[in-house]
């Protein structure tokens, strides 16, 4: 979790950096006959603050890379890789002068990508911090991401196991009550029979093709209350002593779900980088090349 008692400090310092920066900008602004320019002693102040902190969050791509390296926590570049990130966007709109420049030049483009950039960390900081407690609590089953096709492929294994097993079977019981007292008796043959292939048809018209379908989708069983009054209907046709082979197949669809639930999780907890990182990469570019054409036509 990215935001918790110990980001307090860090909120802190963005919150009075952008109070102090926006206190400064807007008397510096009114003063000027043509307002705020990038160009300014102002301005240029602004952007070489912008920039560093741009620059700083994105030096925690190296520190990622460079583990073995003593140059403090991941934990502390991530604090500040978020707050100054937010912090930069403010600041280089004042060096800006609250102006994106004309439609399509180098400046409009740059700020349209550090905008993206800027929501898309959001997003991802929102869904970091959502998504790790979703997965404590709706997935107790939870296994390694890139193990989870092999879980389910064992998981179909086992269930064919238990359906073969409860088919071939050559004595079932039923629980009768005599005299107040559970009894148990063996089950008439044409009810056992019935309540194998009662089980055999419902394991191969529903639990089989949601355990191989790819995603689970369009299966009742893919939905927990629809599941559970499923293995209800099927439970009430079986006897007692096949019962326990239902009960061993409703945790394997179970745990099947809490695996797919956990896919698409993982896949919301990395689908945002797909955009966050390769624009903030060409933000850094396109950052070098604007430092670049403003130095050389000084």
């Amino acid at each position: 979790m990215l935001v918790d008692k110990k980001s307090v400090p860090w909120i802190v310092v963005a919150l009075i950096g952008f109070v102090v920066a926006s206190a400064l900008y807007f008397p510096y602004a009114h003063s000027q006959p043509k307002g705020a320019t990038g160009g300014s002693w102002q301005g240029i102040t602004y952007g070489i603050l912008g920039t560093a902190f741009m620059a700083f969050a994105m030096l925690l791509a190296v520190r990622k890379r460079l583990r073995t390296w003593r140059m403090g926590r991941v934990y502390t570049w991530m604090q500040g890789h978020v707050w100054l990130s937010l912090l930069s966007y403010p600041i280089i709109v004042y060096h800006a002068g609250l102006h994106w420049g004309q439609a399509w030049n180098l400046t409009w483009v740059m700020m349209w990508i550090f905008t993206i950039v800027v929501i898309s960390g959001i997003v991802g900081l929102f869904i970091q911090n959502i998504v790790p407690a979703k997965l404590l609590y709706d997935v107790q089953l939870e296994t390694i991401y890139d193990e989870i096709d092999h879980v389910i492929g064992q998981l179909s294994e086992e269930a064919e196991n238990i359906v073969i097993n409860a088919s071939t079977s050559e004595e079932e019981t039923l629980s009768v009550e005599s005299a107040g007292v559970a009894v148990a008796t063996a089950a008439p043959t044409a009810m056992v029979e019935s309540a194998k292939r009662r089980l055999r048809e419902f394991y191969e018209a529903q639990i089989k093709s949601y355990l191989s379908s790819p995603r689970g989708e369009g299966s009742v069983l893919n939905n927990d209350a629809s599941a559970a009054d499923a293995f209800d209907d099927i439970r009430r046709a079986l006897p007692p002593a096949m019962r326990q082979s239902l009960n061993d197949l409703e945790s394997i669809v179970t745990e099947r779900r809490q695996l797919e639930h956990q896919r698409r999780l993982h896949h919301w907890l990395h689908f945002w980088l797909m955009v966050h990182v390769p624009l903030s990469y060409a933000l850094t570019v396109l950052a070098i090349v604007h430092i670049v054409v403003a130095l050389r036509y000084r």
